[in-house]
């Protein structure tokens, strides 16, 4: 199979399974980009990330535009692109052609109140593929620096409000102090 083709149909299957946002694809953009396909290291994906929360745009978008030019060019950056988008602008058009009628229906009230807890599952396992790649040392346990700056970005941007770019200058800025200051 071409590079092109293999990159296309990889985020086509990222995005068919793209409910409940960027963050929900996560599991499984890491087993196809990291695990499967071994475009990325765990390390790289994980700074792709961080980069990709900082950028205009949907996380899913710039995930796939970032790594389908790495593996195949301006190319590859617009099919992964459009692979990522296609099933969602489908279904989406098909559900305005053939579901809405239906939408007040109570059956599909059931049926999105089960996406809905498949969609908070999804994002914990993201949670849980970050989590084990940022948080913990190997061997050495817990990285207490990240887990402090975690820890406050969650408090900040819950209770607080701030927004996620200021959240993300705050952690950088603690980290760059943890590290100079206290050498961890």
């Amino acid at each position: 199979m071409s590079v092109l083709l293999d990159v296309f149909l990889v985020f086509l299957k990222i995005g068919l399974f793209m409910f409940g946002g960027g963050y929900a694809t996560i599991p499984l953009a890491h087993r196809e980009i990291v695990e499967s396909k071994m475009w990325l290291t765990d390390q790289e994906f994980l700074e792709l990330l961080g980069i990709s929360e900082m950028t205009p745009g949907p996380i899913a978008i710039n995930t796939a535009t970032y790594v389908g030019y790495k593996v195949a060019g301006i190319a590859g950056s617009i099919l992964a692109t459009l692979g990522t988008v296609l099933p969602a602008f489908l279904i989406l058009l098909s559900i305005a052609i053939f579901v809405r009628p239906y939408l007040e229906y109570q059956i599909a009230k059931i049926i999105f109140r089960g996406i809905s807890g498949a969609i908070i599952a999804l994002i914990f396992v993201a949670f849980i593929t970050i989590s084990r790649t940022s948080l913990l040392r190997g061997d050495a346990g817990f990285n207490a620096p990240v887990l402090f700056i975690a820890l406050l970005a969650v408090i900040l941007l819950y209770f607080f409000k701030f927004h996620p770019i200021e959240v993300i200058i705050i952690s950088a800025v603690l980290s760059l102090l943890s590290f100079y200051l206290l050498g961890i």
